[in-house]
């Protein structure tokens, strides 16, 4: 079974994504991936270009979206005593398109509060407006922008347990997969433990992504100067295709996750 990254993001997600479309599908079909998913920040805007790079070289392409979302708090935010630390932000669901419908489900969701926003990105769904928009669409619990992550920070494992239950009351159990990403970060691996103790207590799929920013070692410099323009903040951890590991990460790598 080979590994198919369903949660990478483009330069379309402003300031969040280093590359291209083309260039993530260039990568994935060079790693012989099969399939790739673009789940871009409130909009589907870089889906056109992914679609047509991937069949071009024979990948299947998948689409979704990151919306914004009321009603699960603000992200996962750094200790209080880091310098700088980012302004509070919603919660972001990432949604993956399985069918027409879901594709105009998500646009139709979007749209709607889209027309609300004040300022350009500010806009957010309401979970009364999410339940309205569910058929054809999957939903993950994200990486460090998701649910889980931000239950676990603000409120615990108890809480993260009872979003994640609400995710599947909206979505439908069959449609909830709760996402593991594994980048060489202590509170990362310590929300994977929790993950996969979710996931059994719950009967849920594991999903593992890499939270794909960027498709070549290159293009880490870039996305390091967008994360410290958009975060107000020193460097953070940048996810994408190629990198250099150093020893602790290829080591942290063959840890295995358990629920212990």
């Amino acid at each position: 079974m080979k590994y198919v990254e369903l949660h990478s993001a483009s330069a379309f997600s402003f300031l969040e994504g280093a590359s291209r479309p083309e260039d993530l599908v260039s990568r994935a079909k060079e790693l012989e991936q099969p399939a790739i998913a673009l789940v871009d920040r409130d909009g589907v805007y870089g889906a056109p270009r992914l679609h047509m790079a991937a069949k071009s070289v024979g990948i299947q392409p998948h689409v979704g979206a990151e919306i914004s979302v009321e009603g699960f708090g603000n992200l996962a935010r750094p200790p209080s005593w880091m310098p700088n630390s980012f302004p509070a932000r919603p919660v972001r669901l990432p949604l993956l398109v399985k069918s027409r419908a879901g594709y105009q489900n998500l646009c139709r969701l979007m749209t709607r509060y889209k027309l609300r926003e004040k300022e350009k990105g500010t806009g957010t769904a309401n979970l009364d407006e999410v339940a309205e928009h569910t058929e054809g669409l999957v939903c993950l619990t994200g990486g460090a922008e998701g649910v889980l992550a931000a239950s676990l920070s603000n409120k615990g494992f108890e809480e993260a347990g009872k979003n994640i239950e609400l995710l599947t009351t909206i979505f439908g159990r069959q449609d909830v997969y709760v996402e593991l990403q594994r980048h060489c970060d202590v509170v990362e691996e310590r929300r994977n433990q929790a993950a996969v103790r979710l996931g059994e207590r719950l009967g849920l799929p594991l999903l593992a992504t890499n939270g794909v920013r960027y498709a070549t070692a290159a293009e880490r410099e870039i996305l390091d100067v967008f994360t410290s323009a958009f975060d107000r903040r020193d460097g953070a951890a940048i996810f994408g295709f190629a990198g250099s590991d150093s020893e602790h990460e290829r080591t942290l790598r063959k840890t295995p996750i358990h629920p212990g």
